[in-house]
């Protein structure tokens, strides 16, 4: 049997239809040390957005389960929005920096509207959400927060590796990291391996889930992702980080979703594991 791995943790969006304190435990349960906190409203109400909850009450019950934070991963708006002001902006964000910060962890975003068209131009979307990316950074960095970006992600505006890499020209590395969801590159038809390797340390944290072109909300297995070479790939290139499983399948029965998560635990485990 496989040592479960430091290195792979849970999204508590793999349990996004269970109360928080459930979702820990199961997490826990399966060996797991290190979660993604979801706060995204369209998915999870595990960390409900605007955030107006007790940071250190998060932090209790994490701990409480023998668990630490690694992401918030949240959802704070368009950000390619003209509407969006910087004031609304910060509303929302600073709330959700100061719960990061709490449980020691970084914040996720997204980067645009869950839409493919843009709303002004393609420039001047990517330029609005570059500005609004630096915005969220400056505010992380006053409280020591690590900001990393999902910055591919297929049901979102910038949703090709092209669009991906316009928008990464416009940020420097200091200002944020690369999420790499590799069920987003697949789903968008990309090629997750050589996208990798050109982002090389800009990859800062990978999101693990399988998926076909067109749909990436499937089990490990049942899609075209190559977890062994993504894996080998990864590592070869010097990433530390960790993998973390969200499994928001939509092709697992809830009753058999625990059981899911701990084979899909114990396998990208096992590809982590030291060689005999």
């Amino acid at each position: 049997m496989t040592t479960p791995s430091a290195r792979v943790g849970l999204s508590t969006i793999s349990f996004r239809h269970r109360p928080l304190a459930e979702a820990l435990e199961l997490i826990a349960g399966i060996g797991a040390q290190e979660i993604d906190l979801g706060a995204i409203p369209a998915v999870t109400d595990h960390v409900p957005v605007p955030f107006e909850g007790d940071p250190a009450q998060y932090a209790a019950a994490i701990t409480a389960a023998g668990l630490r934070t690694g992401a918030v991963n949240a959802d704070p708006g368009d950000l390619n929005d003209p509407a969006l002001t910087a004031a609304a902006l910060n509303a929302v964000v600073q709330p959700l920096v100061e719960l990061a910060a709490a449980l020691g962890a970084a914040l996720i975003v997204p980067a645009g509207r869950a839409d493919h068209a843009p709303i002004v131009d393609h420039d001047s979307d990517l330029d609005r959400i570059a500005a609004n990316l630096g915005l969220i950074s400056e505010l992380c960095t006053a409280h020591g927060v690590r900001l990393l970006v999902e910055v591919l992600h297929h049901r979102r505006y910038v949703h090709t590796v092209e669009a991906a890499d316009a928008l990464l020209e416009r940020c420097t590395p200091e200002q944020l990291g690369v999420l790499f969801d590799v069920s987003h590159v697949v789903a968008s038809a990309e090629d997750p391996l050589a996208w990798a390797r050109r982002l090389g340390d800009r990859i800062e944290r990978v999101h693990l889930r399988d998926a076909v072109p067109g749909n990436l909300n499937l089990s490990l297995g049942a899609g075209e992702v190559a977890f062994p070479a993504l894996v080998t790939a990864l590592e070869g290139q010097g990433f530390t980080g960790t993998y973390i499983l969200e499994l928001e399948t939509h092709d697992v029965a809830e009753e058999d979703r625990e059981r899911d998560a701990a084979r899909s635990h114990a396998e990208i485990s096992a590809l982590l594991a030291p060689a005999p």
